[in-house]
């Protein structure tokens, strides 16, 4: 029904609508090297375009019809788009409101067949290329030009056999390659995409800015209430955080309390003792837990994406509270939900036990004389299945073959997505270990991403 919607008494059109299934999307500008747009037909609700590339199947031609008020909304002619800012002029309900605006006074392929020029009766007039029309030909979940929002790195699942199988990419950038070169900054972000994680070695001895400028080099730091930076250090006496003590620290991700979760953490060590004083880090990817879950209990993995989990944190004049699921989807689809295609379903988790606050789900009242409510009731056993696949989770985190385990070294800084990487770290004797850390917001780690995924894939 959500496609057949009507604007001003005109049914809308899916945005772009396959003569045949093509799964194997590839880069559109590889793809129509050679091809060519061979017509056109158009009339006042769509317009239809038949073209060949050299991914055809079969050498056969694609034919798609697109919507019409899609391509004078993707309009990128001097009317529509201020050529300094790239800004749009119109707005898009000003198209629905005004359904003239959206109706082709003329179609005509160019005369080298790489284009499209439509003229519009609102007086606009632009040419639509062979890239855009390949680029836009579906509208599936991994169609690439749909999904911006996606890297083209597809995430690995891990535990620690197979990131161990990996360390060398891991730790194959040092400090002044990610500063001063921009592919090595361009492979320091696709392995911290595939596994959540990435080591930056040779960072110089003595400066204890060093993580600031790391951080800088993605994005802006995202400043909290422990500051723009923050230092971990054994010989701090505030108790407002067990970090800044010497006890191991379970599994967790930081500051789950906040309304917008920092998405990335960074840890320089500066100084850290040898490794039988203890205060190893500890790395688990969540994603390949939570995957785990699903795999063997439906139930509990369905109860973790809506029981929510509550979180606080009430100290030093701060008063935090936020509650969320312990897992985040994308939405579903008949490809992303198979098992196999998991890394593109799985959108983020959040874990993290020592800010826990108590649950507001799973209490209700049952006396002599009431009979528990159906909503109640359904809510009980949905507690019930969450609790089960919590501890499915709970096992699958602490087993030492799904931990990555290391003494961070001195002159290191590692850096990780906190809405996927557990991160815990052991006990620990010595006086003068510190590691100096920060935060990233995920934005401007997929912003500088994607801008170095165009630049050189």
């Amino acid at each position: 029904m959500s496609l057949q919607r009507t604007i001003a008494g005109r049914r809308l059109l899916p945005i772009g609508r396959f003569v045949r299934n093509y799964s194997d999307v590839r880069d559109a500008a590889t793809a129509i090297q050679g091809g060519k747009i061979l017509r056109t037909k158009f009339d006042n609700d769509s317009t239809t375009v038949t073209f060949i590339t050299k991914d055809s199947p079969k050498h056969e031609p694609f034919t798609v019809t697109f919507n019409n008020l899609f391509l004078r909304d993707s309009s990128k002619s001097p009317k529509s788009v201020d050529l300094k800012s790239g800004q749009k002029l119109f707005t898009t309900g000003y198209l629905a409101s005004n359904p003239s605006s959206t109706v082709p006074t003329k179609v005509e392929v160019s005369p080298d067949s790489q284009s499209v020029l439509i003229d519009w009766k609102d007086g606009d007039s632009y040419k639509y290329s062979l890239e855009f029309i390949y680029k836009f030909k579906g509208s599936t979940f991994v169609t690439d030009a749909l999904r911006n929002s996606i890297s083209k790195h597809k995430p690995v699942l891990w535990d620690r056999k197979t990131l161990k199988g990996n360390i060398a990419d891991l730790n194959s950038v040092n400090y002044e390659g990610f500063m001063n070169e921009e592919q090595k900054l361009y492979k320091a972000l696709t392995i911290l995409q595939k596994y959540g994680l990435t080591f930056i070695n040779d960072v110089p001895k003595g400066d204890h800015d060093a993580v600031r400028k790391i951080c800088e080099r993605i994005g802006p730091i995202r400043n909290t209430i422990y500051g723009e930076t923050f230092d971990v250090k054994s010989d701090v006496t505030t108790t407002s955080n067990i970090a800044y003590s010497n006890f191991s620290l379970p599994l967790h991700m930081d500051l789950l309390y906040l309304e917008n979760v920092p998405g990335f953490q960074l840890l320089h060590s500066i100084n850290n003792s040898p490794a039988e004083s203890g205060g190893a880090n500890i790395f688990v990817d969540a994603f390949s837990a939570a995957r785990h879950v699903r795999e063997q209990d439906a139930e509990g993995y369905e109860a973790m994406q809506h029981v929510p989990v509550n979180y606080q944190y009430v100290r030093d004049g701060n008063c935090f509270y936020q509650s969320r699921p312990m897992i985040e989807q994308y939405d579903s689809n008949e490809s992303n939900t198979l098992m196999s295609n998991y890394e593109y379903l799985i959108k983020r988790v959040y874990y993290s036990p020592p800010f826990q606050a108590p649950f507001t789900l799973g209490i209700y009242e049952k006396t002599p004389d009431t009979n528990t409510s159906p909503a109640k009731l359904t809510e009980r056993f949905l507690f019930r299945d969450f609790v089960h696949g919590l501890g499915v989770f709970d096992q699958f985190i602490n087993r030492p073959e799904n931990q990555f385990k290391l003494k961070l070294p001195e002159n290191t800084c590692v850096i990780f997505n906190n809405t996927r990487i557990l991160h815990a770290r052991t006990a620990f004797k010595s006086t003068d270990r510190w590691l100096k850390g920060c935060y990233l917001d995920r934005d401007s780690f997929s912003s500088k991403l994607k801008y170095l995924e165009q630049k050189y894939i």
